[in-house]
């Protein structure tokens, strides 16, 4: 398929089936960027997401233009748009042209009364996603708590929260980048760290060798069972035999009790040969 009607239908998918706005688009987004098309890596989307979010506009769209951009230039960027916002921008219309005569409809209110609820857990759901992507663990947990009670409670604007951020993230990693090659220029350090490594793949041998056991144990008890069972169809095989020939044995006798005279076919089989020459 040509890549900019593969793009413009998806992100139209993407923007006609998503509920709750921008944020809810993320699942979405992602499911079929990264995993489906695979256009982009999972990191990279998170910094798209990022870029997106510091930019102004509309989150939705201006990811979509970056995502776009990265992969056609300036067409990619306008089909993805496009794709993007029209099947909105149709529904939008669609709806604005009715909903005056059925806002005040108490049918509909009860349905917009259920909506909201679903709306805020769409919202909520690629937060939690976005701060595992993000690496977020109990040394950094409080940036995005602090964050959130700033602009909370405290009213401060997103646009301070967000310099303030990229500019702790600049200071951080540059001093935490010089600390760490210190840290690795030293003997001491360098034998601790190869000393953890060590230990660590001593931990995977032994769990890989631990697995081979199991699996040992499991094939040796497979080929256990397969003897028994080898050993009970020979056993069962060999009562078979026997009483065939009692059977047969117990029919030449009551013949010769009743004076008969065996059948062409009770002479030429080969029980009674091998009874006969037994």
């Amino acid at each position: 398929m040509n890549f900019y009607l593969d793009s413009f239908l998806t992100f139209a998918k993407i923007g006609a089936f998503t509920l709750g706005g921008g944020y809810a688009m993320l699942p979405l987004i992602e499911e079929e960027v990264v995993k489906n098309k695979k256009w982009i890596d999972a990191k990279e989307f998170l910094d798209l997401v990022a870029i997106a979010q510091s930019a102004p506009g509309v989150f939705a769209v201006n990811i979509s233009i970056f995502i776009g951009y990265k992969l056609r230039k300036i067409p990619g960027a306008i089909i993805t748009t496009l794709g993007s916002i029209l099947p909105s921008f149709f529904i939008i219309l669609l709806i604005a042209l009715f909903f005056q005569q059925f806002k005040d409809n108490e049918i509909v209110e009860s349905i917009f009364k259920g909506i909201r609820p679903a709306v805020v857990a769409l919202i909520a759901a690629p937060t939690f996603k976005l701060a595992k992507d993000a690496q977020i663990t109990k040394y950094n947990i409080w940036i995005p708590i602090v964050s959130a009670i700033l602009i909370w409670k405290l009213g401060f604007s997103p646009i301070y929260i967000i310099i303030a951020a990229g500019i702790g993230g600049y200071i951080y990693g540059k001093f935490y980048t010089e600390d760490k090659e210190a840290e690795l220029e030293d003997p001491s350090i360098l034998a601790d760290e190869a000393e953890r490594q060590a230990k660590e793949k001593e931990k995977e041998v032994l769990k890989i060798q631990a697995e081979i056991d199991k699996a040992q144990k499991q094939k040796e008890e497979a080929m256990r069972k397969e003897a028994e069972a080898q050993q009970r169809i020979a056993e069962a095989k060999e009562k078979a035999a026997i009483a065939q020939q009692e059977a047969a044995k117990r029919k030449e006798e009551e013949r010769r009790k009743k004076g008969e005279e065996p059948s062409l076919f009770d002479m030429f089989d080969p029980r009674r040969v091998k009874d006969d020459n037994d």
